[in-house]
Parts: C-alpha cells; sequence; structure tokens
C-alpha cells in the first residue's frame, strides 16, 4: 500500500478556515456542534491576547466577554467562503444559512475553560493514542482539528464545584 502524504495548515489559518470543525462522535459533526466549539477557542485565544490572562472559572464577567468576541468572530467572518462562522449545517454540509451562536455552550466553554476532568481526560487520552498508532499507515488519522462536547460532565446551576449539584 502506497504511503499516504499529509500536509498541516498552521492554527491561526485552522482557526478560521474550518468550515464545519469535526467532532469525535460523528452525529455531533453532521449536526455542525463544532462551529460554537470552534469559535469558542478562537475567542478564547483572543480574549487571553486582549486580557493577559485566561477565563477565569465561573467567573461571569470573563464568560460574557469571550461570548462577545465568539459573536463578533462569527459576524466578521460570515459571508466569507469556507470559513468558521454561525451557519446552519445539515448532514456535515454548512448551508449558508445564518443562525444564533449557543451563547450558553460559549458561556459554560469560557467559565470551565481552565477546569480539568480527569475520567475526560482519560478519554480523550484514548483517543490521542489511537491517533498515534495510526502513523503506521494502516489508518487514516484525523485531520486537523477534532472537538469533544460532554454536556453532561458539567450543570449551569452549580455556582461552584467544590459542592454537590
Amino acid at each position: 500500500r502506497p504511503p499516504i502524504v499529509k500536509e498541516y495548515r498552521s492554527l491561526a489559518e485552522t482557526l478560521e478556515t474550518t468550515p464545519v470543525p469535526q467532532m469525535l462522535r460523528g452525529e455531533e459533526w453532521e449536526a455542525g456542534k463544532g462551529i460554537d466549539i470552534h469559535l469558542s477557542v478562537a475567542a478564547v485565544l483572543d480574549f487571553h491576547e486582549a486580557e493577559g490572562k485566561w477565563p477565569g472559572i465561573h467567573d461571569k464577567a470573563d464568560a460574557d466577554k469571550v461570548v462577545e468576541l465568539a459573536k463578533g468572530i462569527s459576524e466578521a467572518r460570515k459571508g466569507k467562503d469556507g470559513t468558521c462562522w454561525a451557519q446552519s449545517v445539515s448532514w456535515g454540509f454548512p448551508s449558508g444559512d445564518d443562525r444564533d451562536l449557543d451563547e450558553v455552550n460559549v458561556g459554560r466553554f469560557a467559565r470551565l475553560f481552565q477546569t480539568e476532568l480527569t475520567g475526560l481526560c482519560a478519554y480523550l487520552g484514548g483517543a490521542v493514542a489511537q491517533e498515534v498508532i495510526k502513523k503506521s499507515g494502516k489508518f487514516t488519522p484525523i485531520d486537523q482539528w477534532i472537538h469533544h462536547d460532554e454536556p453532561v460532565l458539567v450543570a449551569d446551576e452549580c455556582s461552584s464545584n467544590v459542592g454537590p449539584l
């Protein structure tokens, strides 16, 4: 079997030019759920550049800033071909139809950005290990980005992560 040569683009380029980011679960990718996560990552990086810090854990003011940044990023990219912005997706294909950014998920992403969930880290470690094995050439590795969202691990009504829900 002939080797497959893959080339990867820079972080800055792929943050903008990944119209429908891949999700670990196929059905979430087909529904376009990765768009909100991808815009959240871009917004958090912009927040860090502007503020000199990452969004604080459970910091509503920081989360609100990240949501506004994500909305601004999406608005600025709207209409540009091949970019990631809040648009409807059907079966993994962007429609070009405007949709509202999921502000709840973007805010949650910002409020919990600095947390570490050990069980999720172990799960993602397994996914990464599978990708390393793909270096053998038998299978095709993930292309650039893959996101995972596990909303059942967090609760919005809990103001802190140190007590029962």
